[in-house]
């Protein structure tokens, strides 16, 4: 009897294990697609923004992977207390997570609108704004999978620079 529960809960750490490399993957797609897309916009890169719009196309599958595995593991896991509340945020993590590869996907797609627009000075502070939301988004899902409440509270004070930096962009284009 010993020996099953064991080989259980191996399992059910393995599924766990799982569903956060599926968050971790989701995160790194995310980010590349927030650096793909703001260097398209840099360099009027239509052919790259081209790219980032069709690679948007794999955040959402790797979404819905996410969360059939994660409904997969409540139903034939019933996880409680900490683990539950794990795999219930792999559920909210990767919805966000795929939202931020759609904010992505819709700058590639103005790549072509801007590019005839000259410059327009506030929109130069959109590559150190990327950075800063790309860096967030990597530290936060780092902190989720290692499990860091620390890390995670650390993004969350940081915040503040990119919430700064999108409040300077639409001051200056009133």
């Amino acid at each position: 009897m010993e020996q099953s529960r064991e080989h259980t809960l191996k399992a059910f750490d393995q599924d766990l294990d799982r569903l956060r490399a599926l968050i971790s993957q989701l995160g790194g797609l995310a980010e590349h697609a927030i650096d793909e897309a703001m260097q398209c916009h840099v360099q009027s890169d239509l052919e790259g923004a081209e790219g980032v719009v069709q690679e948007d196309k794999k955040l959402d599958v790797l979404e819905i992977e996410t969360e059939r595995r994660a409904v997969q593991l409540i139903a034939l896991r019933a996880p409680m207390a900490g683990d539950l509340r794990d795999v219930v945020a792999a559920l909210k993590i990767s919805g966000v997570v795929e939202r931020i590869g759609d904010y992505a996907k819709n700058i590639a797609k103005r790549v072509p609108l801007l590019e005839n627009m000259g410059k327009i000075e506030p929109l130069s502070l959109l590559p150190e704004m990327a950075r800063i939301a790309a860096e967030m988004v990597h530290d936060v899902l780092d902190a989720f999978v290692e499990r860091d409440a620390a890390a995670a509270i650390r993004v969350c004070e940081g915040a503040d620079a990119g919430h700064h930096f999108y409040a300077s962009i639409f001051r200056s284009l009133r």
